[in-house]
């Protein structure tokens, strides 16, 4: 750390010297408390932290004999918490990843333009600030420790999942165990069955508030004694709201409990069950004497109490019957319980299912049970969905073009299409195969398979994980390939399971084509990024620079003569990139998507009208791409307070504006790369917006909006619901 706490040392290695001085003149000229270091190589980087103290290390990817990342885990082994930041600009998805695998504290990607350096600046404040604040609280947990340790009190300290992390020697003589025995576990190792509400509605407080919590449980010790205990209960935060630690302050009190339970009169407890329970309570003999109803049951069924004492339970449930009642009962010994169903009838003839749970109980000498009744109507109205959705499914699954199965909770087939037994040369018919195993119909279905054995373990490793997967590649013996896609149903009776397949062999050939094309675009790209943005990033900081030193119109051209510079670079990067590919697709929310287009992109004084609804299979980050150039191009060109409409179409969607539009004879051309109307365009974004809609297979084409402005429409769209 450096010497004054205000300051924030940083050393910037770059193997570009003149990058890196430009880099660390806007840093210090931002913050007066930076001071930045330079070297030019990983090997004097590494020199000078070992002579001297840094706050921070920020260092390029791409540098000769040892690159970022070697320097990286060369730091980690003396500094493993030193804030790291990769500053490069050579960006992709594979070195972001392996930066976030080898501990990197940042990431960014050098960008033209001076912006990047006020980006980079408050990435290395957040990154020295949270290291420093870091390590104030280690000394605070020290202290904290020692309170702990020295307190009359037992303590027992949570993480915020509620497990036990640590307690101290007094909470480990009333509790009978040691700290190792207890670490990992949760409360309820050391809470009765009877305290486990209790200790439930305080966990959920903890849970969403701050403060402290007051509570009374029985616990019980290894032993096996069961004692009471008072808790003092407070959960920790930081000034983020973030919990710390969650601790419980408790002493024995189970001689003062029995006093007090010695106290209490058996009425009290009853009048609390009846007046404040939620649930629909009475209280019958053995030969179905109603004896005393509640306030629920009595507004549940209409009669009042008086009228329900002079009633049999049978009379209250008709479907139970008097013979039922008295074998249930007879077979039922002091402390029992029964679960059972029926259907309560109202003063006014009506009835409502309800679940009775009955309990044989010895009260002041008295032979009684004990009925606590629930409403179950909405259960019962549910299940009955079901069932109707269930027929459903069976009728819809038979009409799609893609296999599909859907599977019981048991693994029975529910359903199963021609499509399905098409793909995998299945004799029987859907009807034969209704009820039959799936599990037989999976290791069938593998023979078919390069990996019959692999092809079932699959299967069951999705329905043991219960989450959905989208289009996983699945290869078959004859050279053709399968997309499947998985998702767990709730059906009554428990989860089940619906598998879909559709043979992509075709486009798994296409993609094999077009991963030849990128990888020679690959490089290309990589060229463009590194060898290009550098000397680009040192012309647009000297600019700049002289700019401040100088009032010059030629100054000012060439800036934006090099701002020019670096969108064309932007935009080839992504034709190279990208290409004609798409990456993973994924159900896309047009409607949100396109809300968080609209934040992105400069928009003036533009409005945004958004009557999307539909939900679209795309890769998310091309589409995004599509939408922003079409929003860009709206604003750019519709005019001052253009209007931009989004909408639904029957197989796609569209984006208008009510702007000057494109007169017919240019709109063949608009789509071609460096065709632009706009002194500050770069002819790309149209060029863009066709290669995403052609990579995922979509049409796109532009005409006359409604308003007179223009209209480009996106058609072939795959939607979430199945339409295509």
């Amino acid at each position: 750390m450096s010497e004054t706490v205000n300051e924030v040392a940083v050393l910037h290695v770059d193997d570009d010297e003149a990058f890196a001085e430009l880099a660390a003149a806007f840093l210090e000229r931002m913050h007066d408390r930076f001071r930045v270091e330079t070297e030019t190589s990983v090997a004097a980087g590494l020199d000078r932290l070992a002579d001297e103290e840094f706050d921070c290390v920020v260092s390029d990817y791409d540098m000769p004999s040892l690159d970022g990342l070697d320097f990286l885990e060369a730091l980690r082994e003396d500094a493993p918490d030193l804030p790291f930041i990769l500053f490069t600009g050579k960006g992709s998805e594979e070195v972001a990843s392996d930066a976030i695998s080898a501990g990197v504290t940042d990431y960014l990607q050098k960008e033209h333009g001076t912006s990047q350096y006020t980006v980079l600046a408050n990435r290395i404040e957040n990154a020295v600030e949270q290291y420093r604040s870091q390590r104030a609280l280690e000394a605070s947990e020290q202290r904290l420790s020692l309170f702990i340790e020295q307190s009359p009190l037992g303590v027992l300290e949570y993480d915020s999942d509620f497990r036990i992390v640590g307690l101290n020697e007094r909470a480990e003589d009333i509790l009978g165990y040691s700290e190792a025995e207890l670490r990992g576990h949760t409360w309820e190792a050391i809470v009765t069955e009877g305290s486990y509400d209790n200790v439930d509605t305080v966990t959920d407080q903890l849970a969403t508030d701050t403060g402290g919590y007051h509570s009374v449980d029985e616990n019980v010790r290894k032993d096996g004694e069961h004692i009471h205990c008072e808790w003092h209960n407070r959960v920790v935060t930081d000034d983020g709201g973030e919990v710390v630690a969650v601790f419980s302050l408790f002493q024995d009190v189970t001689e003062r409990i029995e006093r007090e339970a010695r106290l209490r009169e058996t009425t009290a407890r009853l009048t609390a069950l009846f007046e404040e329970s939620p649930d629909m309570v009475n209280v019958h003999n053995v030969d179905g004497d109603i004896l005393d109803p509640n306030p629920q049951l009595c507004e549940a069924t209409g009669y009042s109490a008086a009228e329900l004492t002079e009633m049999k339970v049978w009379d209250l449930d008709r479907t139970l019957g008097a013979e039922r009642a008295t074998d249930i009962w007879n077979d039922m010994e002091q402390g029992d319980r029964r679960r059972i169903e029926g259907a309560y009838t109202r003063k006014d003839g009506s009835t409502f299912p309800v679940e009775v749970h009955v309990r044989r109980l010895d009260l002041a000498g008295e032979d009684r049970f004990v009925a606590i009744s629930r409403d179950i109507s909405k259960r019962v109205d549910h299940e009955d969905e079901l069932e109707r959705t269930k027929v459903l499914l069976s009728t819809l699954v038979g009409a799609l073009p893609v296999g599909v199965l859907a599977e019981n909770s048991d693994r029975t087939v529910l359903a199963v299409n021609d499509r399905l037994l098409e793909l995998f040369d299945i004799q029987e018919s859907p009807a034969e195969l209704v009820d039959a195993d799936c599990l037989k119909l999976a290791r069938e279905a593998g023979e078919l398979t390069t990996d019959p054995e692999g092809f079932v373990e699959r299967v069951d490793e999705l329905i043991s994980g219960s989450e959905s997967v989208y289009s996983e590649s699945v290869e078959l013996a004859r050279g053709r390939t399968l997309a499947r896609s998985y998702e767990p149903i709730e059906l009554p009776e428990g989860t089940g399971h619906l598998w879909m397949y559709r043979d992509t062999t075709e486009q798994r050939e296409r993609e094999r084509q077009l991963q030849r094309q990128n990888e020679r675009l690959s490089e290309f790209a990589s060229v463009v990024s590194h060898d290009l943005r550098n000397p680009l990033n040192v012309a647009t900081g000297n600019v700049q620079l002289a700019r401040e030193e100088h009032d010059s119109d030629r100054l000012a051209t060439a800036a934006e003569a090099l701002d020019r510079i670096g969108d064309l670079i932007d935009d080839l990067l992504t034709l190279a990139r990208e290409g004609d590919d798409v990456g993973d697709c994924e159900t896309v929310a047009l409607s949100s998507l396109v809300d968080d287009c609209w934040r992105t992109v400069e928009t003036a004084d533009a409005d945004l009208r958004n009557d999307l609804t539909t939900t679209v299979v795309a890769d998310r980050s091309r589409l995004q791409q599509l939408i922003e150039n079409l929003v860009r191009n709206s604003v750019e060109h519709g005019g001052p307070g253009v209007t931009v409409t989004v909408g639904d179409l029957p197989n796609g969607f569209y984006v208008a504006d009510d702007g000057d539009g494109i007169s017919a004879d240019h709109r063949d051309t608009v789509f071609e790369a460096g065709y632009t109307t706009s002194r500050s365009g770069t002819g790309f974004g149209l060029a863009i917006v066709k290669q995403v809609a052609e990579a995922h297979g979509w049409e796109v084409r532009v005409t006359e909006s409604a308003e007179g402005g223009t209209r480009f429409e996106i058609t072939g769209v795959d939607f979430a619901d199945g339409r295509a």
